[in-house]
C-alpha cells in the first residue's frame, strides 16, 4: 500500500509541473483536494485506513470525461463508488446533470474463479458517510444495493457517463449488458482496472467482440467506450 500511495503522490507533484493548460488545471485541482483528505501514513498502517485507489492521472481522467459529457444529454451514472473519490471527480464536473450512484456497501458479492485475486467481502463501505460527501452536489442519488438488482427503476433512463468500478467478470458484464443500449451516440463508459483485473478485461473485449465499438484503454488500467 505504502509504494502505492508514493507512486501517487510522485505522479501528482509531476502533474502539477507539466498541466498548465487552465482548464486541465480545475480538474487537477480537484485532485489535488482529494489527495489532500487522504488517510495519513499512520491511519493506514495502524488504524486500517484506505488509501486512495485511484492514481491522480485516473481520476483527472475522469474528470475530463465528465465536463465533455456535461453538456451531452442523459444522465450520469456510477457502479461501485466504495467511498466517494471517483464520483466525487464525476460531481465537480458534472454541473446539474442527473447522476445516479450504485454502490452495495457490503463489499463485494460472491467471487468466481476467474476472480480469485478478490474476496467476498472486500471494499465494504458505509451509506451514510457517502451521502454525506455528495450531498452538497445537485440531481445527486445514491442507489444502495447490488448492482443489477437496484437497476430496475432506471429502465427508461438513457446515459452520457458511465463509470464502473465492479472489479469482477460477472458484475462488470452485468452492467454493460445494462448501460450499453442505454447509452446515448457519443456517450462515455469507462472502466476502472481493465489493465490489471482479468474479469475486467474478459467481460469488455467478450462483451464487445461484435460492437462496433472499439476498446481504448486509458492510462495505466482505464479503459473507454465511445458509443456510436
Amino acid at each position: 500500500m505504502l509504494p502505492r500511495r508514493f507512486i501517487s503522490w510522485v505522479e501528482l507533484l509531476l502533474l502539477r509541473n507539466y498541466k498548465r493548460n487552465p482548464l486541465e488545471r480545475q480538474g487537477l485541482e480537484v485532485v489535488n483536494r482529494i489527495y489532500a483528505r487522504q488517510s495519513s501514513i499512520f491511519a493506514i498502517l495502524f488504524r486500517d485506513a484506505t488509501t486512495i485507489l485511484f492514481s491522480p492521472g485516473e481520476l483527472l481522467n475522469l474528470w475530463e470525461q465528465a465536463r465533455v459529457m456535461r453538456d451531452h444529454g442523459g444522465a450520469f451514472a456510477e457502479v461501485g463508488a466504495f467511498k466517494g473519490d471517483s464520483a466525487e471527480v464525476a460531481c465537480s464536473a458534472k454541473g446539474d446533470r442527473q447522476f445516479y450512484i450504485f454502490e452495495a456497501f457490503g463489499g463485494l458479492p460472491a467471487v468466481g474463479e476467474i476472480d480469485e485475486r478478490f474476496r467476498k467481502g472486500m471494499f465494504a463501505s458505509n451509506e451514510a458517510d457517502l451521502c454525506q460527501r455528495l450531498g452538497r452536489y445537485p440531481n445527486t442519488v445514491v442507489v444502495a444495493g447490488y448492482f443489477p438488482n437496484t437497476a430496475r427503476p432506471f429502465v427508461d433512463e438513457r446515459f452520457s457517463y458511465v463509470h464502473l468500478d465492479v472489479d469482477l467478470y460477472e458484475e462488470t458484464l452485468a452492467a454493460l449488458n445494462f448501460f450499453y443500449s442505454r447509452t446515448l451516440s457519443g456517450g462515455r463508459i469507462i472502466s476502472h482496472d481493465y489493465g490489471q483485473c482479468v474479469g475486467v478485461w474478459k467481460a469488455f473485449d467478450e462483451f464487445f467482440f461484435d460492437k462496433p465499438e472499439n476498446v481504448e484503454p486509458i492510462g495505466a488500467t482505464q479503459v473507454m467506450v465511445i458509443k456510436r
